[in-house]
């Protein structure tokens, strides 16, 4: 398969091989881990990339104050059977009953496969982000 689409690419090149668009896909899902260790999608493997998707979430208990972002890669049920790919925290979120508050999480991945994980909080607007590049290896 790596073969033909280098074969393809190169005709691309030469001006060989004309009308094929050649798209760049997410190998796997991409999601973060949600209450009971839980690995919650968020994007779909072979996803065409650039892309972006939204998901709202909220507490797991009154009057929690912060919810910690855990990054993570891979088709697995548990999210500590996927690769974790990084992690943050929003903190500042306004005392309420569980499940009160609408945390909006959006995965934004880029033309290049870099990737932008944003968590806001919608009733104070508190915002946090992390970048992740691909690693070579």
């Amino acid at each position: 398969v790596v073969a033909l689409g280098a074969a393809i690419q190169a005709g691309i090149l030469q001006g060989d091989v004309k009308d094929v668009l050649l798209l760049d896909v997410i190998p796997l899902s991409l999601g973060i881990e949600t209450m009971g260790g839980i690995a919650t999608k968020i994007i779909d493997r072979n996803t065409t990339i650039p892309t972006s998707k939204s998901q709202i979430f909220s507490t797991a208990t009154d009057n929690q104050s912060s919810v910690e972002i855990v990054v993570t890669q891979g088709e697995r049920q548990m999210a500590a059977d996927n690769k974790i790919l990084g992690r943050f925290v929003l903190d500042g979120i306004a005392p309420a009953p569980r499940g009160v508050p609408q945390i909006e999480v959006t995965f934004d991945i880029d033309a290049n496969g870099i990737l932008q994980v944003k968590a806001k909080e919608k009733a104070t607007g508190k915002e946090q982000s992390i970048r992740i590049e691909g690693s070579s290896g």
